[in-house]
């Protein structure tokens, strides 16, 4: 951390999770590993320390993450307890670059921790923790407990391990830094087991993960003279699958892993007629920018946003959008040589 302004808000959070007693902890909609891995991972230390730790989701989660320690604590609510502002000294949101990413109306009632890595961060909260260099929030969870001088125990270690491989794709993706690969030596020191935990990430999908896999896979369409992929998963693929659609994730990474192709899209029909979309690219193409302009967000390689529908007509603009963006990026490119 060389930013002082960051390096104050760590050390803000940590003084404030040092004098208080009673935090609520949520991450955002339909949560992945490293919400999921970041949240509980800081919970449990929170509770290790004789402190109240409560984590509740808006959604819930794939089976995939069945066996991280302490998910059974998680809670899956239409809304926050009753009574929270005055119940807890702070509620924190893991990896939430907008408060409405969480999935609660009443979240800004009370008092916010908002802890995360997206560089479009609104900053709504009371204390805005923003490390963009940051590989997950698992990361910035580890440089908070260094900072009390709190300990890593196992359960801890398992939880950060899975944000930390979630968001850098298993330390393949760009966003692996030094910090990150240090960080991942330390957790395994510290009892987290990559073998028993990558089994269970990646190798424990049910046979209707893998049903709804083949269905969304035969829409698979290349597009940009094979650059832009993109692959469909309307509404009655569940019924035939006899997923859910927390068995989603990952799906779109299928489609950018085809050769040749350097940005992918996952198009999933919502109950409402909408189309949310799950966006990936490869090196310098940003398709974070894409998702802005459609009221979405994330990261330049990983990106998502809601297009209205139907499916062919939201298709059809995404493609568009994403050919404009390998255009940019290929221009960027020659400028630069």
């Amino acid at each position: 951390m060389n930013d002082p302004v960051v390096e104050a808000a760590y050390r803000e959070v940590a003084d404030l999770v040092r004098s208080g007693n009673r935090f609520l902890l949520t991450g955002h909609r339909n949560p992945d590993g490293d919400a999921l891995g970041s949240a509980l991972g800081l919970a449990l230390a929170l509770r290790d320390a004789g402190k109240t730790a409560d984590v509740v989701m808006r959604d819930g989660w794939g089976s995939s993450y069945a066996g991280m320690p302490g998910i059974g604590t998680v809670s899956v609510v239409p809304a926050l307890p009753e009574g929270w502002t005055s119940r807890y000294d702070a509620i924190f949101t893991m990896e939430c670059p907008e408060p409405h990413r969480a999935g609660f109306p009443d979240l800004l009632t009370g008092r916010v921790i908002n802890v995360d890595h997206h560089p479009g961060n609104t900053r709504y909260g009371a204390v805005n923790l923003v490390d963009l260099p940051a590989a997950a929030v698992g990361e910035m969870v580890a440089s908070i407990l260094d900072l009390l001088d709190w300990p890593i125990s196992k359960e801890i270690a398992t939880n950060l391990w899975v944000s930390l491989v979630s968001d850098t794709g298993s330390f393949r993706y760009s966003n692996t830094t030094a910090k990150a690969l240090a960080l991942g030596a330390r957790l395994v020191a510290a009892g987290a087991e990559p073998g028993p935990i990558g089994e269970m990430l990646f190798e424990s999908a049910t046979a209707e993960q893998l049903a709804l896999e083949r269905l969304v896979l035969g829409t698979l369409e290349l597009h940009a003279g094979g650059r832009v992929a993109t692959v469909e998963l309307p509404q009655r693929f569940y019924a035939e699958s006899g997923a859910s659609p927390e068995d989603t994730e990952g799906l779109v990474n299928r489609a950018r892993g085809v050769a040749g192709v350097v940005a992918a899209a996952l198009l999933k029909e919502a109950p409402g007629g909408e189309v949310r979309c799950s966006l990936r690219s490869k090196g310098t193409v940003d398709i974070r920018a894409v998702a802005t302009r459609h009221g979405g967000g994330g990261h330049r390689n990983a990106s998502g946003c809601t297009l209205p529908g139907p499916l062919p007509a939201a298709k059809a603009a995404l493609v568009a959008a994403l050919s404009g963006a390998l255009d940019a990026a290929l221009g960027a490119a020659v400028e630069a040589s």
